[in-house]
Protein backbone atom coordinates (compact mmCIF):
# COMPACT_ATOMS: atom_id res chain seq x y z
CA UNK A 1 0.00 0.00 0.00
CA UNK A 2 1.31 3.35 -1.30
CA UNK A 3 2.18 5.96 1.38
CA UNK A 4 4.29 8.22 -0.67
CA UNK A 5 4.66 8.55 -4.18
CA UNK A 6 7.65 10.72 -4.82
CA UNK A 7 10.04 8.24 -2.65
CA UNK A 8 8.08 4.81 -3.31
CA UNK A 9 7.41 4.33 0.69
CA UNK A 10 5.04 1.76 1.24
CA UNK A 11 2.25 1.23 4.46
CA UNK A 12 5.13 -1.64 6.11
CA UNK A 13 7.84 0.53 6.13
CA UNK A 14 6.43 3.25 7.85
CA UNK A 15 4.97 0.64 10.12
CA UNK A 16 8.05 -0.88 11.29
CA UNK A 17 9.16 3.28 11.66
CA UNK A 18 6.16 3.38 13.79
CA UNK A 19 7.25 0.61 16.23
CA UNK A 20 10.50 2.56 16.82
CA UNK A 21 9.36 6.01 16.83
CA UNK A 22 5.65 5.80 17.56
CA UNK A 23 3.66 9.16 16.18
CA UNK A 24 6.78 11.29 16.09
CA UNK A 25 6.20 12.12 12.56
CA UNK A 26 9.35 13.81 12.23
CA UNK A 27 11.55 10.85 12.72
CA UNK A 28 9.14 8.74 10.52
CA UNK A 29 9.85 11.23 7.40
CA UNK A 30 13.89 11.09 8.69
CA UNK A 31 13.59 7.26 8.98
CA UNK A 32 11.70 6.35 5.78
CA UNK A 33 12.03 9.32 3.56
CA UNK A 34 8.29 9.60 3.06
CA UNK A 35 6.54 13.04 2.88
CA UNK A 36 10.14 14.88 2.21
CA UNK A 37 9.82 15.72 -1.14
CA UNK A 38 6.19 17.25 -2.95
CA UNK A 39 4.67 16.43 0.76
CA UNK A 40 1.11 15.81 -0.43
CA UNK A 41 1.09 12.78 1.34
CA UNK A 42 1.26 14.66 4.08
CA UNK A 43 -1.81 16.21 3.59
CA UNK A 44 -5.17 13.67 4.54
CA UNK A 45 -6.76 14.16 0.95
CA UNK A 46 -3.79 13.05 -1.43
CA UNK A 47 -4.96 11.50 -4.45
CA UNK A 48 -1.45 10.39 -5.12
CA UNK A 49 -1.16 7.64 -2.64
CA UNK A 50 -3.10 4.48 -1.09
CA UNK A 51 -2.65 5.93 2.45
CA UNK A 52 -1.42 9.63 3.56
CA UNK A 53 1.19 9.65 6.08
CA UNK A 54 -0.58 10.53 9.01
CA UNK A 55 -3.47 7.72 8.74
CA UNK A 56 -0.64 5.82 7.92
CA UNK A 57 0.68 6.75 10.92
CA UNK A 58 -2.68 6.14 12.91
CA UNK A 59 -3.26 2.61 11.42
CA UNK A 60 -0.11 1.20 12.48
CA UNK A 61 -0.54 2.45 15.81
CA UNK A 62 -4.03 1.01 15.92
CA UNK A 63 -2.22 -2.34 14.66
CA UNK A 64 0.87 -2.39 17.12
Amino acid sequence: MLVCDCNDVEYDVIKESVKKHGNDIEAIKDATDAGTTCECCLEEDCDKVDLPLPLAIKRALSEL
